[in-house]
């Protein structure tokens, strides 16, 4: 496999592009920015990160979890000496999600004439963290595997497939950002994610769960615990999220 230096855009074409997404509309949903990306500031290389271009025929727009799941684990393995901090970087996904990776964006995001604009803002662009890390059409995948290799850095598809079980369980985990990246409290979750059927058997399950975690958790040092320590401490937060349920004050808002 020929790798090359990944690019960005100039931050000027990141803000002309947003302001500029009716006028563009049908370039997002039938045409391309081929004639643009040969101007000035659209090809800023990275010492960084590297890549092969050609994978992205590997990625499945069908939205299904199977699809989810191979989309991230292809991504998150093929965008060599990409980091959390260049992960933050809107100009690296938004260079992506108009050139190499359009086609993929639309297939997946853009489903109807009516809405296409703002399905664009929410996944062809990707301002601050959360627009990185959740909205943006390549840089959600590379975040899931970001956090499944971060608690399962021995089987990434595995962690995938419990991070990605259920869209309310990314969610849920994501949104603590406390939580999701303590390595040793994360991989202790997806342990318990991994054995635990009580999780499938209400959809607020997950966030019940997280609302005693989170409740439960402050101040304990778990970078020094052995596993089994970890393990007991989610299991009690577990028999509490259970009586959540049982006593009537289960939540979704947790």
């Amino acid at each position: 496999m020929s790798t090359q230096k990944m690019r960005l855009l100039a931050a000027n074409v990141v803000e002309e592009l947003s302001k500029s997404i009716g006028p563009n509309l049908t370039r997002y949903t039938q045409g391309d920015f081929l004639d643009l990306e040969k101007q000035s500031g659209w090809a800023i290389e990275t010492a960084l990160a590297r890549w092969d271009p050609a994978i992205v025929a590997g990625l499945d727009p069908s939205g299904t979890p199977a699809a989810e799941i191979r989309n991230s684990l292809l991504i998150y393995t093929s965008l060599q000496g990409v980091t959390p901090a260049l992960a933050r970087e809107e100009r690296l996904w938004a260079r992506l999600c108009h050139v190499e990776c359009l086609e993929y964006a639309r297939n997946r995001w853009i489903k109807k004439k009516e809405g296409a604009a703002a399905a664009v803002r929410l996944h062809f662009f990707a301002p601050g963290l959360i627009g990185c890390r959740d909205g943006n059409a390549i840089g959600r995948l590379w975040w899931n595997g970001h956090l499944a290799a971060l608690a399962m850095p021995g089987d990434i598809e595995t962690g995938l497939s419990r991070l990605l079980s259920r869209a309310n369980v990314r969610l849920q985990i994501v949104d603590r950002a406390d939580t999701a990246f303590r390595q040793p409290l994360v991989s202790g979750i997806f342990r318990l994610l991994g054995k635990e059927d009580w999780f499938n058997s209400y959809d607020a399950a997950i966030a019940d769960f997280m609302f005693e975690v989170n409740k439960r958790s402050g101040g304990l040092m778990f970078e020094a615990f052995d596993a089994s320590v970890v393990d007991s401490h989610l299991s009690d937060c577990l028999a509490y999220a259970k009586l959540r349920k049982s006593d009537g004050s289960s939540t979704v808002k947790a």
